[in-house]
C-alpha cells in the first residue's frame, strides 16, 4: 500500500520509518509555517489578536466537523489531563458516588478520579478479558450511583476499540455520563460527539498537532448544567464584572471551560493539520489505516509473535500492540536502525497511520528479524 499523506511534507523525516504516531506524530512543514505565521502576526499588534481569534475560530471549526459537532462545542485547554480533570470538578462528585473506569486507561485518566477517593468517592475498575473490554463488561459496573463511565476509544495499551454508541445507548436510559478519551483515535477514525457526553483528545498524536493543546468536546444535551469549578477571564461572560459589582456569569457554551489564552502556537499548527487531514478525507484514512494494519498483523503473525490487538477492522484503529516483556529494549534497538515505535507496559506497539506504507511495514519486519538473528532481545 501506498502512503495517503506524503511523507515528504514531514519535517526532516529523511527515511526513517515512523511507527510512533500513538506516543507523537513526526511534524508537518506546513505546522512548521503556521508557528511562523503566528510569530509574524505578532507584530501586528492588535491586528495580530485579530489573526489569532480567526485562526482559533477556524481550528475548532475543523475539529466540530471531525467531531460531527458545532464549533461552539469546543474548547481549548493546555493538555487532555487538565481537560479531564476540569470535568472531574464539574460533576461536584460526593461520597457515595462512584466512577466507573477499566484497566486499559492510560494513567490520564485514571488519576483525576483517585483523587476524588479522599472525599468518599469510590473508583469502580474493569479488568479486561484478553486485552479487550466490552460495553456489557463496563454495564455491570454500572448501577444508581454511577456519576460517569471513563473510557478511551481505543487503548493506549491493546489497541482495542470500544463500541461506545452501543455504551452510550445503554447509558442513556440512566443518569450516569459517558466521557470518551479519543486521543488514540480522532484523526483517523469517526468520532461522533453526539454519542457521548464528553470528549477528550490530544493534539499531538493522530491529529497530526504538536504539543500544548487538550480538546474538549461537550455534547450539552445532557451536560448544559455542568459548571467548571475552576474560573477565568475567558470562560465568563463579561470580563470586567468581578470588578464591577463582584459577579460572573458562564459562557453559555464550551468556552466556559477555557480559563484564559490557548497555546495559539499549537492552535496554528493544529489548524493546519486538521484541516489536511479533513482534505484528505477521514473515511480514506481509516481504510487506509485499517488496510496496513491488516498488513503488518498478519506478517506479525506469520512471525510467531502474540498480538494484544484484536486482528477484526471494526475492533482496532491504528495502534498494533505485540505481547513482550522487552519491549524498550526492541524499540531501543529498533531506534538504532531508525524505526521509531513504542515499547514498554509488557508489549510493544506500532502506531499507523496515513503517511505509512507497505516499505514501512516490510522494514520493521526485517527490523525485528535483524534483531531476533542477533540474539539482542528474547522475542
Amino acid at each position: 500500500m501506498e502512503s495517503l499523506i506524503s511523507k515528504k511534507m514531514f519535517e526532516n523525516i529523511g527515511d526513517r520509518v515512523w511507527f510512533y504516531n500513538g506516543a507523537e506524530s513526526p511534524p508537518l512543514k506546513g505546522s512548521v509555517d503556521a508557528v511562523r505565521r503566528y510569530m509574524e502576526h505578532r507584530s501586528y499588534g492588535p491586528g495580530g489578536r485579530s489573526s489569532n481569534a480567526e485562526v482559533e475560530d477556524s481550528c475548532k471549526s475543523n475539529l466540530a466537523k471531525m467531531l460531527g459537532g458545532q464549533p461552539n462545542q469546543i474548547a481549548l485547554l493546555s493538555n487532555s489531563s487538565d481537560v479531564i480533570s476540569m470535568i472531574a470538578g464539574a460533576l461536584g462528585l460526593k461520597a457515595g458516588d462512584n466512577v466507573v473506569v477499566n484497566k486499559l486507561e492510560f494513567p490520564s485518566g485514571i488519576l483525576p478520579w483517585l483523587v476524588l477517593r479522599e472525599a468518599g468517592v469510590e473508583v469502580r475498575f474493569v479488568d479486561h478479558v484478553n486485552w479487550r473490554v466490552s460495553p456489557e463488561d463496563i454495564l455491570s459496573r454500572v448501577d444508581a450511583r454511577t456519576r460517569i463511565v471513563v473510557s478511551s476509544h481505543v487503548s493506549y495499551l491493546s489497541g482495542a476499540k470500544l463500541d461506545y454508541k452501543e455504551l452510550y445507548r445503554a447509558l442513556k436510559q440512566t443518569d450516569t455520563l459517558l466521557m470518551l478519551d479519543a486521543t488514540q483515535s480522532l484523526g483517523i477514525t469517526a468520532v461522533d460527539i453526539n454519542e457521548t457526553d464528553f470528549v477528550v483528545c490530544s493534539s499531538y498524536k493522530w491529529l497530526l498537532g504538536i504539543h500544548g493543546l487538550g480538546i474538549l468536546g461537550i455534547n450539552p444535551a445532557r451536560t448544559s448544567d455542568f459548571m467548571p469549578r475552576a474560573v477565568g477571564w475567558r470562560g465568563v461572560t463579561d470580563m470586567f464584572s468581578p470588578l464591577r459589582d463582584g459577579s460572573y456569569r458562564f459562557q453559555p457554551d464550551a468556552r466556559r471551560f477555557e480559563t484564559g489564552y490557548p497555546s495559539y502556537p499549537c492552535v496554528y499548527a493544529l489548524d493546519y493539520s486538521t484541516r489536511l487531514l479533513l482534505d484528505t478525507g477521514i473515511p480514506l484514512i481509516e481504510d487506509h489505516v485499517l488496510g496496513l494494519g491488516t498488513e503488518l498483523i498478519s506478517k506479525l503473525e506469520a512471525a510467531g509473535y502474540e498480538l494484544m490487538t484484536p486482528r477484526e477492522p471494526e475492533f482496532r484503529a491504528g495502534n498494533i500492540c505485540v505481547v513482550s516483556d522487552q519491549g524498550e529494549e526492541i524499540s531501543a534497538e529498533l531506534e538504532r536502525q531508525g524505526i521509531y515505535l513504542w515499547g514498554g507496559d509488557g508489549r510493544f506497539r506500532a502506531s499507523v497511520h496515513a503517511f505509512n506504507d507497505s516499505a514501512d511495514v516490510d522494514r520493521l519486519i526485517a527490523g525485528l528479524s535483524a534483531i531476533h538473528s542477533k540474539g539482542e532481545a528474547i522475542l
